[in-house]
């Protein structure tokens, strides 16, 4: 699989990236931030204008950086800032998820034969907006792999130079209440990339600043971080095997907890419960004793379009690192391109 490397310091990085990708960035705009033929931006209530100033100022005050590079991406791409930061900060989803939820990301880690963790998973979006895989070399902190949607420096399932893993999932918790510091989702895992070498870390920056997503990280050392962390706050699943999530709640205890925080209902995709399904099976019966090999493949399981596919129709890519014995390898293939059996190991 290609991919892009930008590198240097914020507004280097923010320029080169903006320059590489000016009219994918500017066709994102026109139908996720400008609305081109949908529903407008509340641009002129009084709430909305307040979010948005309040996570510029969260985002000023604790990672600068990332200011400065979406500023060098506007210059790049020929775009306005303002513009800019509200793909940054997924404006169009404004209201947490009260639409619809992603159909197929899926996260687990498991224990190879020779006694290693290794970590995989798949995201799944509308490939369109996406600009695929970008590595992501600043001038300070991790070097780390990412795949953002194009005009975005978002983190999603990646990896960074510390043996840091990071897989997440979407979760719907519409009516959920926020709490203070709760942040853009996707702007917080590309600090975790940049700035986290332990899943220890992770897990201090998620009780600082909360926001939604199904979250499993690993590091060098062989630890795991599987939690829902969400805008009202994080809730560790799981301190041992087996580490899965999917699209869903996997607690009727934390349901209830939630439905007490604000949350009206609980919209889950067809699929979430299968796949999550297929996965524990996996890790039951295979659980330190499979190999990378056995773990790549049914990540990249079509089913032949079953409910139960770990890698559905709209999947952008799947993925597999295992820091402890590939150290700085990602391995990644594009099953809309190429046949999912078509790995490609990829260097930090």
């Amino acid at each position: 699989m290609n991919f892009h490397t930008f590198r240097g310091n914020p507004e280097e990085m923010g320029k080169a990236y903006g320059k590489t990708f000016m009219d994918l960035i500017q066709k994102n705009l026109s139908i996720l931030v400008l609305r081109e033929g949908y529903d407008p931006l509340p641009r002129d209530d009084p709430e909305f204008i307040s979010y948005m100033k309040t996570q510029e100022k969260i985002i000023t005050e604790n990672w600068p950086w990332l200011i400065k590079t979406m500023e060098g991406i506007a210059a790049g791409a020929k775009q306005r800032y303002k513009d800019i930061l509200y793909l940054n900060l997924r404006v169009w989803q404004y209201k947490l998820y009260s639409g619809k939820t992603t159909k197929g990301c899926s996260s687990m880690v498991i224990s190879l034969c020779d006694g290693t963790i290794a970590s995989a998973g798949a995201l799944d979006d509308a490939k369109e907006y996406y600009c695929g895989l970008i590595k992501f070399v600043p001038v300070n902190g991790c070097r780390f792999f990412s795949f953002p949607i194009a005009g975005t420096i978002w983190g999603t399932r990646g990896i960074n130079s510390a043996g840091l893993t990071l897989g997440s999932s979407s979760q719907v918790l519409p009516g959920i209440r926020r709490v203070p510091n709760t942040i853009n989702q996707d702007l917080a895992q590309a600090v975790i990339l940049q700035t986290c070498s332990t899943v220890d870390e992770v897990r201090q920056f998620c009780r600082r600043f909360p926001f939604n997503i199904n979250l499993v990280c690993t590091d060098s050392g062989g630890n795991v971080f599987c939690a829902h962390h969400t805008s009202n706050g994080l809730f560790e699943v799981t301190d041992k095997p087996p580490y899965v999530m999917t699209n869903h709640i996997i607690s009727d205890r934390l349901m209830f907890i939630f439905k007490r925080h604000g949350v009206i209902s609980f919209p889950e995709s067809s699929t979430t419960r299968l796949r999550r399904g297929k996965l524990l099976d996996f890790i039951n019966n295979y659980e330190g004793k499979c190999s990378a090999e056995d773990v790549r493949r049914i990540i990249a399981d079509r089913a032949e379009g079953a409910l139960t596919s770990i890698c559905p129709e709209h999947n952008i890519v799947v993925t597999y690192a295992n820091p402890q014995a590939e150290p700085g390898i990602f391995w990644v293939a594009d099953p809309q391109t190429s046949k999912a059996e078509e790995w490609s190991p990829l260097t930090l």
